[in-house]
């Protein structure tokens, strides 16, 4: 493959359930990443991040890809490929391992000891590893740290989170875009790629939860003193709070969708309590009018019961009882005014709006929630770019499929 100008391009893809995103970006010299532009277009049979209609998924990928090369002026050869669906499931896993060198100092071999044993970690039947991701590393007199080389101790131990999937749902997404002849350079959760767009460091040290209201999925994450301690994905998203308003309202989906956007709140102001909102007619729709009170009541009960499955998740895991950070929003369902105030109510701690970093170059899709996965992605993937140089020619060839086939024990 060879890029435009030989630049040292990269492309994040996300696969949603009402949206497909493909943003490109240039990675220069210096590490910083110019965004060049985004191919957008509408997912179809994508429902709640996991394809149902196969060719139909396909077409739309494709025409989100041709949307991203003809704005960009890029040929797109490879992607970085978002994951999602309520099939995800993660934990966390200890092993541990003898320091049996002559001095006791622990080496390089002893931490790709540790990283394969958790990448062998036995999964349930027909699920494969998405991430293994490195909490820290413990010694035997149990101090933690986040680098042992050249410590000395008798044992070390290390503590990851493992972040899983089923593997035809994994292959089902890869096989849709490499059949376009492209290849899918390697996968993230979409919760961890959106993170990489809203926390920084120092967030992620303090304590952080970013949970991104999606189309079809709600899916969060949370980090406890710098590390990943738990992540989960929900079946449920903004088009559950347009058929709640159908079937409240009784009126057809486009208007509920529109009415959604334009009018849609889950906190009533007090003077607002009696006014109505006029829904325009059209040939298969009379002119009616609807009180504001019940719109309102409508969509904060969905998004209140959606924020309190996260919540009450969040609080089984053994992380929660000492957690003392922040909760982040983001996501395009994010958008719906008094969704802040809401989730105040319902979480025990600070809560603010996920903004993402910006990125040089276009500056068009600034300030965008529902782009915060696709563009947290791309800040994956320059990071994946500058740890490991990307393989040539046959080598990456069928990376991912690989990756995934490896995980479930079929090569």
């Amino acid at each position: 493959m060879f890029w435009k100008n030989d630049r040292n391009i990269i492309v994040a893809l996300e696969i949603g359930s009402t949206k497909i995103a493909a943003a490109v970006a240039e990675l220069r010299a210096d590490g910083s990443l110019a965004l060049l532009g985004i191919g957008e277009g509408p997912s179809g049979q994508v429902r709640k991040c996991e394809i149902v209609d196969f060719e139909t998924a396909q077409r739309c990928v494709q025409d989100a890809l041709a949307d991203a090369e003809a704005k960009t002026g890029v040929t797109v050869g490879e992607v970085y490929l978002a994951i999602s669906g309520a099939h995800i499931c993660s934990t966390s896993v200890r092993h541990s391992v003898a320091v049996n060198t002559e001095n006791g100092e622990v080496t390089e071999d002893h931490l790709y000891e540790l990283r394969d044993m958790a990448r062998k970690h036995a999964l349930p039947t027909d699920y494969a590893l998405i991430h293994d991701l490195l909490q820290h590393y413990i010694l035997d007199d149990e101090s933690q740290t986040d680098n042992p080389v050249g410590l000395v101790t008798r044992r070390l131990a290390a503590d990851y989170h493992l972040v899983y999937g089923l593997a035809t749902r994994l292959l089902t997404s890869i096989k849709c875009v490499k059949e376009l002849s492209i290849d899918v350079k390697n996968y993230a959760l979409s919760a961890y790629a959106t993170a990489q767009a809203v926390l920084r460091p120092s967030d992620k040290q303090l304590g952080a939860v970013v949970i991104n209201l999606g189309g079809g999925v709600t899916d969060y994450i949370a980090y406890e003193r710098g590390s990943v301690v738990h992540a989960g994905v929900l079946g449920v998203g903004g088009e559950h709070l347009t058929n709640d308003i159908v079937a409240g309202l009784k009126i057809p989906y486009s208007k509920a969708e529109m009415l959604k956007k334009t009018e849609g709140a889950v906190i009533l102001v007090p003077e607002q309590r009696h006014e109505r909102i006029a829904l325009v007619g059209d040939f298969n729709f009379e002119e009616r009018q609807i009180y504001r009170e019940s719109l309102v009541t409508i969509m904060q009960a969905r998004q209140a019961e959606t924020l309190e499955i996260v919540l009450a998740d969040l609080e089984r895991q053994p992380f929660w009882e000492d957690f003392a950070g922040t909760i982040y929003l983001t996501g395009g369902a994010s958008q719906v005014k008094g969704l802040k105030e809401l989730a105040s109510k319902i979480f025990p701690f600070p809560v603010e709006m996920g903004n993402q970093f910006p990125l040089d170059g276009d500056q068009n899709y600034a300030n965008r929630p529902d782009l915060s996965t696709v563009l947290g992605l791309l800040q994956y993937a320059r990071q994946a770019e500058m740890e490991e140089p990307p393989a040539r020619g046959w080598a990456r060839m069928s990376q991912s499929i690989k990756k995934v086939l490896t995980g479930i024990r079929l090569i």
